[in-house]
């Protein structure tokens, strides 16, 4: 890379914000095609021409207990990315999510670099736990670009430098007249469309698959002894996962099922998915954001490994976990953490929504009005106009931002 070449490092932790970012990269190629990306991240980060040191998915990792596990390979990867900074110097670094780790890559680089605008997309939730990490972000990040307008009091309350780019979910949703419908979805997996149809949605890694199937698997089993009409579809994030569904529904003795009241979608259709189901038990999480912009009555589920639960107790400052209850500031969906996450716990809250029309009627309109609060913006097109914005100096860059 000559001198002269002006790059931007781009530091990404896991598949979901690798999405994210590609997006954005696919949106700064159209407008300075002449910026080098490189830096962390995965594949489809590569896909948009970005030069990876290491790739995301061969390190991503869930809950302390495996990060833990992983200390001295972070370790080197921070040291090798400090020198590689160094080196070649790039315009601006962007962090996206991953806040344990990026957190503290800024307090590296703010030491080593004190003039290099340090950008972060899509923050730590620092309205949620720990909150003193607002002292860490004002000390080393240049500007916050946050994904939710409430977001951006917090930031300017602590003297933060703060946007609202708007959230990803919210342009990743193709319109859903986009979307597969129902009756060809059903007619695809060889469901009734006339029948209930509850999405199972276990999460995107094995370590999820491993902790939240399984209720699921022996919930199902229970609701269609009483309710045989019941079918149930598990949505498989990626390829990664399917072999890992499919010893478990071995395991928990439901395969007999499979084509008949249990099916499974082909991975990375979520989202056609969701539009057809009447209702959804979701891993707690960015899952339950997407099936609010679906308007589609949930059950919350999720379990960790139990340092990282008790940890998340201690310092978490909310009591709420799913989206739709923190955005409505309410117990809207139900919650079943950790020794809630259980098969009767769902078969309960199931059958509450099953046997009551009106509430399900109640939960979708108050989904409706909480999808209207994230708003229209476009996140890649303000991401790089911030991006741009920063690479020329602060001069204003030749895009108009989207409000």
């Amino acid at each position: 890379m000559t001198e002269k070449e002006t790059s931007l490092f781009v530091m990404v932790g896991d598949p979901s914000a690798d999405k994210h970012a590609s997006k954005l990269l696919a949106k700064l190629k159209e407008v300075r095609p002449d910026i080098k990306v490189w830096g962390i991240g995965g594949s489809l980060m590569a896909k948009e021409g970005a030069e990876l040191m290491y790739n995301c998915q061969d390190f991503s990792a869930l809950g302390l207990e495996q990060i833990i596990g992983k200390l001295s390979f972070f370790k080197r990867m921070g040291k090798e990315t400090l020198e590689a900074i160094k080196r070649r110097a790039p315009s601006m670094v962007l962090l996206i999510d991953f806040g344990g780790y990026n957190l503290r890559l800024a307090e590296a680089l703010r030491k080593q670099e004190p003039d290099l605008p340090i950008y972060y997309f899509i923050s730590p939730q620092v309205w949620a736990s720990r909150p003193w990490r607002k002292k860490t972000i004002a000390k080393n990040i240049t500007k916050m670009l946050c994904i939710f307008p409430f977001e951006e009091g917090v930031y300017k309350e602590a003297n933060v430098p703060v946007s609202f780019v708007g959230h990803p979910v919210t342009r990743n949703i193709p319109p859903m007249d986009q979307l597969e419908s129902r009756t060809e979805l059903c007619k695809r997996y060889g469901m009734d469309e006339t029948r209930p149809v509850i999405g199972i949605f276990p999460g995107s890694r094995n370590q999820e698959m491993n902790d939240m199937l399984p209720p699921a698997l022996e919930a199902v089993k229970w609701l269609l002894k009483d309710r045989p009409e019941l079918q149930f579809i598990i949505a498989l994030a990626s390829d990664r996962i399917s072999t890992r569904a499919n010893q478990l529904i071995e395991k928990h003795q439901v395969k007999s099922l499979l084509g008949k009241s249990l099916f499974i979608s082909n991975p990375g259709i979520n989202y056609p998915v969701m539009k057809a189901c009447d209702l959804i038990w979701a891993k707690a999480g960015t899952t339950t954001l997407e099936v609010t912009i679906f308007a589609k009555p949930m059950v919350a589920f999720y379990r960790a490994g139990w340092l990282s639960y008790l940890i998340f107790c201690v310092f978490k400052q909310l009591k709420r976990v799913a989206w739709p209850n923190l955005l409505s500031d309410s117990d809207l969906v139900p919650e079943l953490m950790q020794l809630d996450c259980r098969a009767d716990q769902l078969v309960r809250y199931t059958s509450d929504l099953l046997d009551c029309p009106a509430l399900r009627q109640e939960v979708t309109e108050t989904l409706l009005t909480l999808r209207q609060q994230l708003g229209e913006r476009d996140y890649a097109e303000n991401c790089v106009y911030e991006i741009v914005k920063a690479i020329s100096e602060n001069k204003e860059p030749k895009l108009t931002q989207v409000t």
